[in-house]
């Protein structure tokens, strides 16, 4: 395993290289990043090809953008994402489940102060 992908649990590790020059996918654009993750000899190994019959035929063409992509993420230098985002306000599954638990949580007051009021 190359030592990047290594976990350096111990600062001191990183004195051996150990997580050293890893890049975190899901902090760059469309959270891929040109990174090696095979030992140098199985780097140029194919493991799959896609056939043009059926959905491979679609597999091969995310394959083939995503390969486009970092080739143009190399060329243009990409940056990563911003390393610590903000909440994500506008989220539908959870704009959804809060919504769902403030009017849950109206709801008891209402009804803890009407037996309260009792």
């Amino acid at each position: 395993m190359p030592l990047h992908l290594r976990s350096a649990g111990v600062p001191a590790l990183k004195h051996y290289g150990m997580g050293v020059g890893y890049r975190y996918p899901h902090e760059y654009e469309g959270a891929d990043v040109e990174q090696q993750y095979l030992p140098d000899e199985l780097v140029a190994r194919r493991y799959y090809l896609p056939t043009d019959h059926g959905y491979e035929a679609t597999i091969g063409e995310r394959m083939e953008r995503r390969a486009t992509a970092r080739t143009v993420a190399r060329e243009t230098g990409r940056t990563p994402k911003d390393p610590n985002p903000g909440p994500k306000v506008s989220m539908r599954t959870g704009d959804s489940i809060l919504r769902t638990r403030e009017s849950n949580r109206k709801k008891l007051a209402e009804t803890e102060r009407r037996d309260a009021a009792d």
